[in-house]
């Protein structure tokens, strides 16, 4: 299995500190319509405003600056201001493609991954979305000198606030946004400090042809397997899917890639809003869990180990010559529960 791939999965959902939080709705509003005109926004409205998104985990908090400049309908620039790591490599969006620029090794990397790379992209599947959450308006507010609705989404299966969303009143951007752990507790945020409505943005930006002297290098292509293990791309093997999901999940996405001759396949999860990850591969290989303290479980008699990164958990284990490793924003029960699904 790809370690790599399953710290920066792990790292990626790490939680916060921040208390948790429950959904007033007894007290708020239908605001579909506000959702339904959020994502269309971006296809209409033109701007550009620096952004700071916050990821904080257990170990450490990552803070970073970005300006983004959007093109109505479908063309995004997001150049990162800081952390100086950062600090002058861009990503175009274009559609499902991007372009991840980085001067300092002279490459851009291509991939097709939908909207989830898109810093003005609402969600992901308005669909899953729409069938897992209600949309409850809940207050007013302003966010970089704008007047704001702001919008909790709600699993109509716990009760439980999942993100909260902060709508330009007047044009119905995202100006502001935090998702949620299944515990209440913040993944991750980003807000808008500025944003200047205009039309007058040059094309040239969004080029995506490549500068001379740069390595051109292919970078991960989900496509969208909406029902049976044969819609997935080739991994070189047979695929198996579980036969439970948590209630509302679907599959969403496959990739597959190779890292020192094994080919992996990523099988993506989603109840359009959070994810769930399940790695396999044809070897014997062992899973590297990274700094994270593993330990041992049994089930089905089968050996197998896991890890906790606050609410995230990592469980990896063999069968049917496959490895398989699931990570996602659920407790070790849920996980094996699913586990014990995917070879019944």
């Amino acid at each position: 299995m790809r370690a790599t791939s399953l710290t920066v999965v792990a790292l990626a959902l790490l939680a916060a500190s921040a208390p948790a939080a429950r959904a007033a709705t007894s007290s708020g509003t239908d605001a579909r319509p506000l959702i339904v005109a959020a994502v269309a926004a971006p296809k209409h409205v033109s701007f550009v405003g620096k952004m700071s998104t916050i990821r904080s985990g257990t170990t450490r908090a990552l803070a970073v600056v970005s300006k983004i400049e959007h093109r109505a309908p479908d063309e995004t620039r997001r150049t990162y201001l800081a952390p100086r790591v950062l600090y002058g490599q861009f990503v175009i969006s274009r559609g499902a493609m991007t372009w991840d620029v980085d001067p300092d090794r002279k490459r851009v990397i291509v991939s097709e991954n939908r909207a989830a790379v898109d810093p003005v992209a609402i969600v992901d599947d308005i669909a899953l979305l729409d069938g897992n959450y209600r949309a409850v308006r809940s207050a007013a507010d302003t966010v970089a000198d704008r007047k704001v609705d702001v919008v909790d989404l709600v699993s109509r299966y716990t009760g439980e606030r999942a993100m909260r969303l902060w709508l330009d009143a007047q044009t119905h951007v995202v100006l502001a946004k935090e998702a949620y752990h299944s515990d209440g507790s913040l993944a991750w945020s980003t807000r808008f400090d500025d944003i200047r409505y205009t039309d007058g943005i040059p094309e040239a930006i969004f080029t995506s042809a490549v500068p001379a002297g740069y390595v051109t290098v292919k970078g991960r292509s989900y496509e969208e397997p909406r029902a049976v293990p044969s819609a997935v791309p080739d991994a070189g093997f047979k695929p198996i899917t579980p036969k439970y999901l948590p209630e509302g999940f679907a599959l969403d996405g496959a990739d597959v890639s190779e890292v020192g001759g094994v080919r992996n396949l990523h099988l993506i999860y989603s109840d359009g809003i959070r994810t769930l990850s399940l790695f396999e591969n044809a070897t014997n290989r062992a899973i590297d869990f990274g700094k994270m303290a593993s330990q041992r479980t049994r089930f089905e008699n089968h050996d197998a180990e896991y890890a906790h990164d606050g609410p995230t958990t990592l469980l990896a284990w063999r069968e049917h010559g496959l490895a398989f490793a699931l990570v996602g924003d659920l407790d070790l029960k849920e996980l094996t529960r699913i586990a014990t699904s995917v070879v019944p």
